[in-house]
């Protein structure tokens, strides 16, 4: 804009002159004029071309301010960096430094050990030098060693040879020795079967001698047990005899001894009434008179029921289908009054029922009924 008005000003300027000096003066301002436009229109071109590489250059200072702002913060961030690796740079410088330092004393460490290993070789070499004279030495002692020993060998060898022939006489001697020792171990294998054929039989002797006292030591107990049986047996049945002697006076109650045992039989009739299993009065005061005599032993009481084969009859036969269950209940129902009321030890009796099959006389007469039809009580030791 300002090139344009300083044209169109100059252009006027001109003008104004041109119609104040002459023609000529006209004609050279006027192609004056003209070298002077055309060189503003060269300038004016020349301007634009500036204001064109003004705006680009306005454009790289900004692009240039901006890459200076960069280029700044780039600064600063390797100043950090400059500084660190300053401090980086200080600690490898200490650590070179304590390296170098640990290096010179490592060398002088060095020197040390390299002296002492000269000391040492030199040592070394005086002990080898020893050893060389100690070596010449052995090997003179050798030599005469040697010699010493080679007199020695041909000594024994003339030994050797007297001894070889002393060997085969020896040898000699040695296989009569052998045939006598042979000899000698046959009788005395003969001799060693024979003491094990006595040891064996006397091992047999000594078990049955073990067996045979076990056994007698056995029988001595049992002999013992029988005759502490036999005196309980006797006492009581001493006992039992005087207490009862008005029933075994009368045949209600038979004592019979056995080895080591005694059987007391009771007539069914003296402890129950006909078909029935519970004691009468009677028998209850027979049982009482009769437990004390079995107080004051350690006996076993066996109790055992047994009857007539006279089948019950209708009107028990409810309770007592057959006289197996009868003879049953009058065993147990002595039991039981023997343990409640007099209080003897419930673990010493055994109750058992036979119906009438173990009979002691013959159920075709009414005298032999009479007689199967009882309660035996067997008092035995208990083992």
């Amino acid at each position: 804009m300002r090139n344009q008005r300083f044209f169109f000003s100059l252009c006027l300027a001109c003008l104004l002159i041109s119609a104040c000096v002459s023609k000529e003066k006209y004609e050279d301002l006027e192609a004056t004029l003209a070298d002077t436009q055309a060189k503003l229109e060269q300038k004016g071109k020349n301007v634009e071309e500036l204001a064109q590489k003004l705006v680009e250059l306005e454009k790289n200072w900004n692009k240039c301010q901006r890459d200076n702002s960069e280029l700044h913060a780039r600064y600063q961030e390797l100043e950090k960096e400059q500084q660190m690796l300053s401090q980086a740079l200080a600690q490898k410088e200490d650590v070179i430094h304590q390296i170098g330092e640990a290096k010179r004393q490592l060398e002088n460490k060095k020197q040390s050990q390299i002296e002492r290993r000269e000391q040492k070789i030199k040592e070394l070499e005086d002990a080898v030098a020893k050893l060389d004279e100690t070596k010449l030495m052995l090997e003179v002692n050798l030599l005469a060693q040697l010699e010493s020993r080679e007199r020695n060998i041909k000594e024994q060898e003339k030994t050797i040879s007297e001894l070889g022939n002393q060997k085969q006489q020896v040898e000699t001697n040695l296989i009569d020795l052998k045939q006598q020792i042979a000899l000698k171990e046959q009788t005395i294998n003969e001799q060693m079967k024979i003491i094990d054929e006595l040891d064996s039989t006397t091992l047999k002797i000594e078990s049955n001698l073990q067996d045979r006292a076990l056994e007698i030591e056995l029988r001595e107990k049992r002999i013992i047990e029988l005759q502490d049986a036999i005196a309980q047996r006797d006492k009581a049945k001493r006992q039992i005899e005087t207490d009862l002697k008005e029933q075994i006076k009368a045949q209600q109650v038979t004592l019979e001894k056995r080895v080591g045992k005694l059987k007391v039989t009771f007539v069914d009739r003296i402890l129950f009434n006909s078909g029935s299993a519970k004691i009468n009065e009677e028998g209850k005061l027979l049982l009482s008179t009769f437990a004390e005599s079995l107080k004051h032993n350690n006996q076993s009481i066996i109790v055992e029921g047994h009857t007539d084969n006279v089948p019950i009859g209708p009107e028990l036969m409810e309770k007592y289908p057959t006289n197996w269950e009868l003879s049953v209940a009058r065993s147990a129902a002595v039991v039981r009054y023997l343990t409640e009321k007099p209080g003897i030890e419930p673990q010493r009796f055994t109750a058992s029922g036979y119906s009438f099959y173990k009979s002691v006389a013959s159920n075709e007469t009414e005298e032999g009924r009479h007689q199967n039809r009882r309660i035996e009580i067997i008092l035995a030791s208990q083992r």
